[in-house]
């Protein structure tokens, strides 16, 4: 082991303040929260969506304040009626956070000894660490297809992402849109239209729709050739269709639309986060694990329109 491990024991301490030096394994609570917490401000998508951070590994959600239409009368010595609550079917999320992820990260010993004099080194680290995770679960939440519990498991199936888990429930709004042959551009406008008109309508005037690169690119060509917006196609941007905030995601795949309000996406994550850091002598570098237990769902699935250009 270097001499000089010891002087460089408390870099990346992950844990958020001096006394956790000397810590391994599960963060306390507090921590647990501040390293989600860190993981949730570096993603744009993230910080606009609901992050559930809880000390529980399963959850049942309360999101009463996600429906609209929910007041009922109240008549002393009766049971309030609650009919209205079943024409949105399960309200809250129903949270599974018993599958753990796990991100290695290694920092070489030239590093090390290149830092020995930079104080700000730790917290460039701990930024850079959460950076990853942000980035692998937003990454994670749109390809996910699959629980798989094997340790083989592809990336793919680390968990079921927001798009997969619309597609196999009973309660979303799950539509079709036929390609337009040798009209690219028309296709997706008649995509994006099947989403508006097909959306609940509580929530029709409140939804954003994410798509993927490809098809902006194709709506962006489409309001510069048919509007002559010139500026619309050297800035690349298209940011709404009928109203409706469009939120361009790299790993949305072609021809696949989903329309929810923000607020309806919910990414669960447990409190109970593991971190081990140690020396590897075979690498010379200064290893981490961080194990973290996401879930992907909505709120209100009825408040969720898939649309699929077939």
């Amino acid at each position: 082991m270097p001499d000089n491990y010891l002087d460089l024991a408390d870099i990346m301490k992950a844990g958020i303040n001096a006394t956790d030096v000397q810590l391994d394994g599960e963060l306390t609570p507090a921590q647990g929260r501040a390293f989600a917490n860190a993981i949730v401000d570096n993603s744009q998508i993230l910080k606009r969506i609901t992050v559930d951070i809880t000390g529980k590994l399963t959850k049942k959600r309360s999101a009463l304040d996600a429906a609209k239409g929910v007041l009922a009368r109240h008549i002393s010595g009766e049971v309030t009626d609650t009919a209205r609550y079943a024409s949105l079917g399960v309200i809250g999320a129903q949270l599974n956070m018993t599958r753990a992820v796990v991100l290695e990260a290694q920092i070489n010993q030239e590093t090390l000894d290149d830092n020995q004099d930079n104080k700000g080194f730790e917290a460039e680290q701990h930024a850079g660490f959460t950076q990853m995770f942000s980035n692998e679960l937003v990454y994670l939440g749109m390809v996910g297809i699959a629980d798989n519990d094997l340790a083989t498991a592809p990336f793919n199936e680390l968990a079921k992402g927001w798009p997969f888990v619309a597609a196999e429930s009973a309660d979303t709004v799950k539509k079709t849109s036929p390609v337009v042959l040798d009209n690219a551009q028309q296709t997706v406008l008649n995509a994006l239209d099947v989403v508006v008109k097909n959306a609940h309508r509580d929530i029709r005037n409140k939804m954003a729709i994410f798509l993927s690169v490809e098809d902006h690119e194709t709506y962006v060509d489409y309001i510069a050739d048919k509007h002559q917006n010139t500026a619309v196609l050297l800035s690349g941007e298209a940011a709404r269709f009928k109203g409706r905030e469009l939120i361009v995601d790299p790993d949305m795949a072609k021809g696949t639309y989903l329309g929810t309000p923000l607020k309806n996406m919910v990414l669960g994550l447990a409190r109970t986060i593991m971190r081990t850091r140690w020396y590897d002598n075979d690498k010379s570098a200064l290893r981490y694990k961080f194990i973290v237990r996401p879930d992907y769902e909505f709120d209100i699935k009825k408040y969720v329109t898939l649309v699929t250009e077939v």
